[in-house]
């Protein structure tokens, strides 16, 4: 306790020189702190919100023209129950797109006046997406058998809207498309469809962010022209609820080769990152009728891409090995996320290489402050020595100093790295406008970083003291007495 004591009061007593000697470790430790904060903060959005590096898209392996002998490995269910045997699998999601052609009509209600597009969608299983939307509950297959009990219409009887019990099965109601939708027994989201003539519910919709970061960045220009004819700008919140129609089996690029077209309506549910980059996602139990209608019946167990979710980080590159030895190649997503987490890491590697380099010549500036003031107290060693303290007490008086030091300064640094960070998602979140996964806090602060960069600060400075702190162990009583 009295050596703690002594410690503290020599820290005081030569506190400015000691301070002038520690700004570089404080600056080396919340550069350290700052910079791995945020790399680890922008390798959480890219690798687990953009490109989610647990989830591996698989595709069907593409083969040059010009060697015919190559031959494409299907997915289908069967190449599905063969993926998902692969160890370190732990979930499977078929991914489906349209086969035929189709467009789209609406728009007035959100942008002002109706358009008319090409459809690009594709359908995924809905309990991949479920748990990202807020009402979850609705990205399903309506078209699916409903169970019901009692006499009635509607949710009443554990029916959906449009549908009424009969015999412990919810059915669809007749209608008359001719007639006015109040004469028509069609409630809530439900509408009359030609070709069943039944009350139909719309088709769950879902957006990639991206997509809608485009519009309001690009397509909002392009696509406005004349006075008053200016887009507006969307949010979700804007676009969730937004209905419109779809002739499916009929675009401007032609008709489907089998099936008459019809005309069903597709409601937005939700965005996701899931879903396809350009287009709309369904739920995949949609696009199988689909394309065995319009496209046939083989069609329905054709998947264009399957989507394997990895048990942890370290299993994904025993899956990769193992999706290509079957013959299947992974979607170009995967190789970007690859690039781009090297990237964030050598940027990351290099930060950190600077922000060590300015604590060793922190290091080297406490060393010659610690020369220097042992110089100064030479007389009150060689008391010490004198009164019975041995090598090692003064060693370690030394070497206390040091850490604490080292502890204070390492304190300090954190706090700044931490309020640095803290100020630039501050001017992040009041003057850069939203984007896609644009995320609350740009940095991730875990115990284990502030722990390291604490013991750095204070290994630093006991490399720094140790030379300086032998020097004074060995430093004899009559010679600490002599002048020079």
């Amino acid at each position: 306790m009295k050596l703690l004591k002594l410690v503290w009061q020599n820290l005081v007593r030569n506190r400015k020189n000691l301070m002038f000697s520690s700004i570089g470790l404080v600056v080396g430790v919340s550069t350290f702190v700052f910079f791995v904060a945020l790399g680890e903060g922008v390798r959480t959005v890219v690798l687990e919100r953009i490109f989610i590096i647990k989830q591996i898209e698989v595709v069907p392996r593409s083969f040059d023209l010009a060697v015919t002998q190559a031959s494409v490995a299907r997915l289908d269910s069967r190449a599905v129950d063969e993926l998902a045997n692969i160890d370190g699998v732990v979930g499977v999601y078929p991914k489906m797109k349209f086969t035929f052609p189709a467009w789209a009509t609406g728009g007035k209600a959100i942008l002002g006046k109706n358009f008319r597009a090409e459809v690009i969608a594709d359908g995924v299983p809905p309990e991949i997406v479920r748990d990202e939307l807020e009402f979850g509950d609705e990205f399903r297959d309506w078209e699916a058998e409903f169970s019901c009990e009692g006499e009635g219409i509607g949710e009443v009887v554990g029916c959906p809207e449009g549908r009424r019990c009969l015999d412990g099965r919810c059915e669809k109601m007749p209608c008359n498309p001719q007639v006015a939708e109040q004469f028509n027994p069609c409630t809530g989201l439900t509408y009359c469809a030609e070709d069943t003539r039944m009350c139909e519910m719309p088709i769950p919709a879902i957006a990639n962010p991206q997509l809608l970061a485009v519009y309001n960045s690009s397509l909002t220009t392009a696509l406005s022209s004349g006075e008053g004819a200016q887009l507006p700008k969307l949010t979700e919140d804007a676009i969730v609820g937004f209905t419109f129609e779809v002739m499916l089996g009929k675009s401007y690029l032609g008709e489907s080769a089998q099936g008459e077209p019809i005309t069903r309506r597709v409601r937005a549910v939700g965005f996701s990152s899931k879903a396809i980059s350009v287009g709309f996602t369904i739920p995949i139990q949609y696009v199988k009728r689909f394309n065995a209608r319009f496209t046939g019946e083989e069609m329905r167990d054709e998947y264009h891409s399957v989507i394997l979710v990895a048990r942890n980080n370290d299993a994904v590159a025993g899956i990769t090995l193992a999706v290509k030895a079957a013959g299947y190649e992974l979607d170009s997503k995967h190789a970007q996320a690859e690039r781009l987490g090297l990237v964030i890491t050598i940027v990351t590697l290099i930060f950190t290489m600077i922000s060590l380099l300015i604590v060793t010549v922190s290091a080297i500036n406490i060393a010659h402050t610690f020369l220097m003031i042992i110089a100064e107290r030479r007389r009150e060693i060689g008391i010490l020595r004198a009164v019975g303290a041995s090598r090692g007490d003064i060693r370690v008086m030394i070497l206390g100093e040091a850490t604490l030091l080292g502890l204070v300064g390492g304190v300090l640094g954190i706090t700044v790295g931490a309020a640095a960070a803290a100020l630039v998602d501050y001017l992040s979140a009041r003057y850069v406008p939203d984007f896609p996964f644009k995320p609350e806090s740009f940095f991730i602060f875990d115990g284990s970083l502030l722990l390291i960069a604490l013991f750095a600060a204070v290994a630093f400075c006991l490399i720094g003291a140790y030379v300086p702190a032998t020097r004074a162990a060995n430093m004899e009583p009559a010679r600490a007495f002599t002048t020079q």
